[in-house]
């Protein structure tokens, strides 16, 4: 049996109906999910762009690194010249990542 039993019908003109469906495809959400996030007074908002999954594979990438050069640094006292300059490289690499498509 249905949870949701009540059927509301809605009239909507093209201006509106134009309206609510670019809304909808904004939030990446069904349309009834839509309404009944905005009825039950939720904060929409869009959807996560394309790059988005992609931009926070590499700020991990860049994390994960950073702690495995903490890591050697802690262990040795020190961290070698190369794991310094390809750990900048990464940080610029995310920064002009985030700069350009955000």
């Amino acid at each position: 049996m249905r949870k949701r039993n009540h059927i509301i019908p809605l009239h909507l003109n093209k201006k509106e109906l134009a309206h609510l469906e670019a809304q909808v495809k904004t939030s990446g959400l069904p349309r009834e999910e839509f309404l009944r996030t905005l009825i039950m007074g939720a904060e929409l908002r869009a959807r996560p762009c394309d790059h988005h999954a992609d931009l926070l594979h590499k700020v991990a990438g860049l994390c994960n690194n950073a702690n495995q050069l903490a890591k050697v640094a802690n262990t040795y006292g020190e961290a070698s010249q190369q794991s310094v300059e390809e750990m900048t490289n990464l940080a610029r690499q995310v920064w002009e990542e985030v700069k350009n498509n955000w």
